[in-house]
């Protein structure tokens, strides 16, 4: 059990470990996250990290051991260790991290093209054109002659999750991103997935067109729902202009740039968890019967966090502060995904696997319910020392969710910035420029303005008497 301080050391020494590990400085990252585990060894994270600084069988089995201990939850930490023992045969599921274990599925660009090998194409039985999912209608219509086959009804999603003590993913859970073409981009590293029969491709992220074929994406974990794109391009740029006029620091040209720029949509991955924290906690708590009297006793419990559609990107390029700008989506909207709603859309792959997804989301939880934890134990008492100790998660399930976004790039005085547009809401976000000139003046504004306050205040205080000269 540690407190505050303790907290802070040991997520430094875990941050720090995790760094040095990925560097490949291995002594340094095993004096760390072996220091981290001595505060806390109902963390995995430390454990999972140590099976990165050893070649040792058995080292790595004893640290994956207690990772599994630490977190019984976690399929795929338990899966690697059913691997190094021997129990599990490694190409039967998820392929993990060359030296590790773990679910780390990153996509990695081969050097030469490679061909999908099966071809999931939506073509219309009428005159053979190619349908695309039209979100107006929410029908699969053909760009030529306007025919909209019928389809399945659509059903709602925000209710199925997936248990990760069960899940275990597979090649024949896979087929729809099987089909697809997987392209990256020399520029920024996003993959995407394409019809195998669309030639000129763009980078939805960046608008780049250095895209090269991937390898194939048989291992990667489907999409369970998605939220169907509401926002047309022509509402999307109405919008971004609408954002470029507002702010009192941005320039006043900045209108000219957003007719410069193109908006380019695209289904982006994300991971959402539910489940149940239970965090153990200590405090000292004031019995006494008035403020002069003070008995001070110790007290200790468990707090209970139920936590719902808790969100992670699922593509590290997207910055955290720009997602939660552009939130909330309405994740209680979401329908079940199939492969037709994505048909003339372009969709990104993840490469934040799902257990370091998990990761994230639980620091998360856990750094709201420590943030709150005063004003949640023992309401209306004064209490001193408040400390946490152990963490035990329960019932944890998780969906991979797509959600629409439009992305743009644009040009500033020979400076890039990036606008976001929540393709569900229509929420508009971004870097904007400021201009030097416009600051300067609002800023001289503010303070001759503080300044005429402050001497109308004094002279009106020498006038009345309510300040004295010396």
């Amino acid at each position: 059990m540690y407190g505050s301080m303790g907290d802070r050391n040991y997520e430094t020494l875990v941050r720090d470990g995790i760094t040095a590990a990925k560097n490949g400085n291995r002594r340094l990252a095993w004096s760390l996250l072996n220091q981290a585990t001595q505060l806390n060894s109902l963390d995995a994270r430390a454990w999972l990290w140590l099976t990165e600084t050893t070649d040792d069988l058995k080292e790595k089995i004893e640290y994956l051991e207690n990772a599994v201990a630490a977190d019984p939850n976690n399929v795929s930490t338990a899966r690697a260790l059913a691997v190094l023992k021997g129990k599990v045969n490694p190409g039967s599921g998820v392929k993990a991290r060359p030296g590790l274990t773990g679910p780390n599925v990153v996509v990695q660009a081969s050097q030469e093209p490679v061909v999908a090998q099966t071809r999931q194409t939506f073509l219309c039985p009428k005159c053979g054109g190619h349908l695309e999912f039209n979100i107006q209608s929410n029908l699969l219509t053909c760009l030529y002659c306007g025919y909209a086959p019928d389809t399945a009804e659509e059903r709602s999603a925000a209710d199925d999750e997936r248990p990760m003590g069960e899940f275990l993913p597979t090649e024949s859970g896979h087929r729809w991103a099987a089909s697809q073409q997987q392209l990256s981009c020399q520029r920024c590293g996003a993959v995407s997935l394409w019809p195998p029969e669309q030639k000129a491709l763009e980078c939805p992220y960046c608008a780049s067109r250095q895209m090269i074929a991937s390898a194939e994406t048989e291992l990667l974990i489907d999409p369970q729902a998605i939220a169907i794109m509401q926002i047309e391009e022509k509402e999307a740029v109405r919008r971004v202009k609408d954002w470029f006029g507002r702010g009192w620091f941005a320039p006043d040209d900045l209108n000219n740039a957003a007719q410069k720029h193109l908006l380019h949509p695209a289904y982006y991955p994300f991971w959402t968890f539910d489940g149940t924290l239970e965090l153990h906690w200590s405090c000292e708590v004031n019995d006494g019967n008035s403020s002069r009297y003070q008995n001070w006793t110790n007290r200790s419990g468990v707090e209970c966090e139920l936590f719902n559609d808790e969100l992670v990107s699922g593509l590290q390029h997207l910055k955290i502060k720009d997602l939660r700008k552009l939130g909330p989506y309405n994740l209680m909207d979401v329908i079940e995904f199939k492969p037709e709603y994505l048909a003339g859309w372009p969709t990104l792959t993840y490469d934040l696997p799902l257990a370091q997804a998990s990761l994230l989301a639980r620091e998360n939880v856990v750094r709201d319910v420590r943030r709150t934890l005063t004003e949640r134990v023992l309401p209306g008492q004064q209490k001193r020392n408040l400390q946490t100790g152990g963490l035990n998660w329960s019932d944890m399930t998780f969906k991979n969710v797509l959600l629409p976004l439009w992305i743009g790039t644009y040009n500033y005085q020979g400076k890039e910035y990036k606008v976001y547009v929540n393709g569900q809401t229509g929420k508009v976000t971004g870097e904007k420029p400021r201009d030097l000139l416009k600051t300067i003046l609002i800023i001289t504004t503010i303070i001759s303005f503080l300044l005429v306050v402050f001497m109308f205040f004094g002279l009106a205080g020498l006038q009345f008497g309510w300040l004295k000269l010396p």
